[in-house]
């Protein structure tokens, strides 16, 4: 499982090259630039029944920056983005 520095840096990751399924333009983020009250992260459980009966769980990563406040919805076991979501522009 992805520990919170893990997170962050696979959120960052993301925001800077994001796939092209999830058609955004890049987010140039640099957490070594933010402060520790700009970032904020979450560990859920994932919904679902599948998700829930092998007690899957889901980090959520949040920036606050210029305006800008995206959360980056990470599988918290192996990294994969799951979604982004917030304010991008």
């Amino acid at each position: 499982m992805l520990d919170t520095k893990d997170a962050v840096l696979k959120a960052e990751m993301y925001l800077n090259n994001p796939p092209e399924h999830t058609y955004i333009a890049p987010i140039n983020v640099n957490v070594m630039e933010l402060e520790g009250e700009q970032i904020h992260t979450q560990l859920h459980n994932q919904t679902g029944m599948f998700n829930q009966l092998f007690n899957r769980m889901q980090w959520e990563v949040t920036f606050q920056f210029e305006y800008q406040g995206p959360t980056v919805i990470i599988d918290a076991h192996n990294g994969k983005l799951l979604q982004i979501i917030g304010p991008l522009h």
